[in-house]
């Protein structure tokens, strides 16, 4: 990471304020360094030497305090890019690794396809076994004082975890109808491990829609987890290891149900453009990557579609600010369902990552918010297109109400193919 850019954002900021009309700290807090203009400020005081080394923690604290949801990115008339400053800042301040061992070994588990599938097996175990009935009737993590191990208990969803598409699907699968061309399915890994039945769902639509779908066991991680913690090595590492799989595989698209693997991929090619091996590669993977709505926007509906009850869209922060993906999930939903927009629907959820395991009185503040918002469209169903996202939300509905159904686009577009049931049927 290049402290000059923390220094150029600073010298083209206008201090207009523009960011922090739309920033969700701000907002809550209406302190200069809880909004991206102090904290670009901020971040090039530290590039420049002027911060002191008892005061770098402070440096730090600011950084994670950031959603790195780029709402102000998409608003900045000069094109400055606090969130991707404040991760820039993170990799700088941790000298290129995670902040700490923890960190470290959480991050590690994503190296691993294995363990993202064992702890897959884990979770249908611990639903089905009645023991995540016990655990929340119980509330012994409470009891036993582990708040933030409650909390993430608390961010599975009540429907049934399924098996890991890793597992159970098949590597190659023929289109439904007449062949349009092959399509790589990228395995998400929050996806895989808690949301699969919306990755099926994905790879049904694919199919539906005249594509042979591969599914490559091959993938790891996207590296997202990872540069958003300051592990600049691990986030390489995992970069490379796609990047020498994708770039010889031979596909017309690669397609993902994540926004934020989407993103992640699309940004290897920036990442490495000087790197004379990985550059080429990183550019050939990227021009092929595309989000599910946006894939779908392009090729078209595959026949169809209705969807016969009412929904609203809930754009996730890695489509919408950090790959310009708005019109094409609000096209879909409104040709094939009763579309109820949002106000401010490109607002961050507060998920943000493992912001809401991190920053969690924060997260259920913007999330409270968030749920009002839904609540007044009177949609019966809520879509969006990250797993991250579809955890908070869905916590959300319970916690704050309206109890709306939270599904994956994906869900949505099959379900109205094969004449989808109303909500609880």
């Amino acid at each position: 990471m290049n402290l000059d850019r923390l220094i150029a954002d600073a010298e083209i900021c206008v201090r207009c304020g523009l960011c922090t009309s739309v920033c969700p700290t701000y907002n809550l807090f209406h302190e200069e360094i809880q909004g991206p203009r102090g904290r670009v400020l901020l971040y090039a005081d530290y590039a420049k030497g002027l911060v002191p080394e008892t005061e770098k923690a402070l440096v730090l604290e600011a950084a994670y305090d950031c959603l790195d949801c780029r709402a102000c990115q998409s608003v900045c008339p000069n094109g400055v890019k606090p969130g991707e400053a404040a991760l820039d800042a993170r990799v700088a301040l941790q000298g290129g690794k995670p902040k700490d061992t923890l960190t470290a070994l959480a991050l590690r588990f994503f190296h691993y396809p294995l363990l993202i599938d064992l702890a897959n097996l884990f979770l249908v175990f611990y639903q089905r076994s009645g023991l995540q009935r016990l655990v929340r009737r119980t509330r012994i993590l409470e009891r036993l004082g582990l708040k933030k191990l409650a909390f993430a208990e608390s961010l599975l969803p009540e429907k049934p975890v399924r098996l890991a598409l890793r597992l159970t699907g098949p590597k190659r699968l023929a289109p439904e109808t007449p062949a349009r061309g092959r399509v790589a399915f990228f395995l998400g890994c929050v996806m895989n491990l808690v949301f699969s039945e919306a990755s099926e769902a994905t790879v049904k639509v694919l199919r539906a829609a005249g594509f042979e779908v591969v599914i490559p066991r091959e993938t790891t991680c996207c590296g997202a987890p990872h540069i958003e913690e300051g592990d600049l090595l691990g986030y390489e590492r995992l970069a490379k290891t796609n990047l020498d799989f994708y770039a010889e595989l031979e596909a017309d698209y690669i397609v993902t149900d994540c926004a934020a693997c989407a993103a992640e991929l699309k940004k290897y090619a920036e990442h490495f453009q000087a790197d004379p091996v990985y550059g080429p590669k990183a550019e050939r993977v990227a021009k092929r990557v595309r989000l599910f709505s946006e894939f779908l926007d392009e090729v078209g509906l595959p026949g169809d579609v209705r969807f016969p009850f009412s929904t609203t869209h809930q754009h996730a922060c890695h489509a919408c600010h950090a790959q310009g993906i708005k019109d094409e999930p609000e096209r879909i939903l409104t040709f094939a369902t009763d579309y109820h927009p949002m106000e401010g629907s490109t607002d961050c959820c507060g998920s943000a990552g493992v912001y809401n395991l991190t920053h969690t009185e924060t997260s259920m503040k913007i999330l409270e918010k968030k749920m009002a918002s839904v609540r007044a469209t009177g949609a019966q169903v809520l879509t969006v297109e990250n797993p991250g996202c579809l955890l908070q939300l869905d916590l959300g509905a319970r916690k704050f109400g309206p109890r709306v159904e939270v599904k994956h686009l994906s869900q949505v577009v099959w379900e109205g193919l094969k004449g989808g049931e109303a909500p609880g049927k």
